[in-house]
């Protein structure tokens, strides 16, 4: 297995080496972690995992900086993991989830159990990241261990456990994620557009050309685009010219 040493993954070299996993240190293009596995006809597989705790995976969860890593990932595996690694509760508070870490403690700006699941299951069902949660270190390194044995222990064809019940094509890969189009990215850096707003007026604007010349009454025909908002928009355009 190589292990980037850049990030906090690093301190898990020492754990993985101790359950016998052999590990390399390195810089990895993408991802925390980097598997040749067994695929069909003896195929190599790059299997690339990212490792964050709950903390961090929340904080990118706002902030949008997994989506960056996601499609780094693309581009460098097959097969793409994101374990989550942390103890926490707090489904039904309205103080949001909370984190045990020595003692329990809410995580900052009321992150709501349902906004982490939607995110997880949009990093999943549209980006096409595989998910696991644990809830310790050492949970994550039996995982990770587990995962490297699945890939490497045994050709592709040997591996008989989904036999039993069906025998599928081998798929590897990802959800057709559309890239932002040039008017989209632009949008998304106007006044209270955002990421959300930006895909509308991706489809309601031709050209970047057609957005910037465009007067306020033209964007107020755009969903969730008001009088004041169009108003801004107009301005900071003005503004670049």
């Amino acid at each position: 297995m190589k292990l980037d040493t850049r990030t906090g993954s690093g301190k898990l070299a020492d754990p993985l080496r101790a359950a016998g996993v052999t590990v390399e240190e390195c810089v990895l293009p993408a991802g925390d972690m980097e598997i040749v596995g067994c695929g069909p006809e003896g195929r190599p597989v790059l299997v690339g995992i990212e490792y964050k705790t709950i903390e961090d995976a929340t904080s990118c969860m706002r902030n949008g900086r997994f989506a960056e890593q996601l499609r780094a990932m693309r581009e460098s595996f097959e097969v793409s993991w994101l374990v989550i690694e942390g103890r926490w509760s707090g489904w039904d508070s309205p103080e949001g989830i909370s984190v045990k870490r020595g003692r329990w403690f809410h995580l900052p700006g009321r992150i709501g159990y349902q906004e982490v699941a939607a995110w997880t299951m949009t990093m999943a069902q549209v980006g096409g990241v595989l998910l696991w949660r644990t809830e310790t270190e050492g949970e994550t390194v039996a995982w990770l261990r587990a995962l490297e044995m699945w890939w490497t222990a045994k050709e592709w064809e040997d591996h008989r456990a989904h036999t039993a019940i069906y025998t599928p094509p081998f798929s590897i890969g990802y959800a057709q994620i559309v890239e932002p189009t040039l008017v989209q990215r632009v949008a998304a850096v106007l006044p209270h557009i955002g990421s959300v707003k930006a895909h509308r007026v991706a489809k309601f604007f031709r050209s970047v050309r057609e957005m910037v010349a465009a007067p306020a009454a033209e964007w107020v025909r755009i969903e969730g685009v008001g009088k004041k908002s169009a108003a801004d928009i107009v301005a900071a355009l003005e503004e670049e010219k």
